[in-house]
């Protein structure tokens, strides 16, 4: 009788424990399913421009004539070849920092250094941008400077930088 009651009671409890693993998966799948809808709809919301065929997107949203696509390409090669540089130095920068800082004894006037240095290309980056969006404008007509700053807004609240095309498998640099 006390074998069948141990029985009974290790019966229950495997049931209850697959009952409760049951319901955790079901709550863990519904809950990520609901997040990715989110981050969905959020996507949605922000303009994507390729950045490697960012010209060619511009000619679509703008409806470009030949004139002006010629106009956007030469700003597009200037601005790539600008940013990119700068890009590539505060990514130097920032290498340069992360090997000061593992060091035994960081030299905090390095870092001070390095720092204003990465500060000094952001706003350099951010004018090079801000160049190049007010001579994209100039080529345009009225809607099209509408259209034109939508694609801007929503691409800084996106991720507040232009995406750059990028060489190789840069991706994952430090930020």
């Amino acid at each position: 009788m006390i074998l069948k009651n141990k029985y009974r009671i290790l019966v229950w409890i495997v049931v209850i424990l697959l009952a409760t693993n049951l319901s955790i998966g079901i709550s863990y799948f519904y809950h990520k399913q609901q997040d990715r809808e989110l981050t969905e709809q959020v996507e949605e919301s922000a303009i994507e421009v390729p950045a490697q065929q960012r010209t060619r997107f511009f000619r679509e949203q703008l409806d470009l004539s030949r004139g002006q696509m010629n106009s956007f390409r030469e700003l597009n090669r200037d601005f790539n070849r600008t940013a990119w540089n700068i890009t590539h130095e505060l990514q130097s920068l920032r290498l340069e920092m992360v090997q000061e800082l593992g060091a035994e004894i960081p030299n905090l006037d390095s870092l001070d250094s390095i720092s204003s240095e990465i500060g000094l290309l952001h706003e350099s980056l951010k004018n090079e941008t801000i160049k190049y969006y007010l001579a994209m404008r100039e080529v345009c007509d009225a809607d099209q400077r509408r259209k034109l700053n939508e694609i801007f807004l929503s691409m800084l609240r996106k991720n507040e930088d232009i995406q750059l095309p990028r060489r190789g498998r840069m991706r994952n640099r430090i930020q």
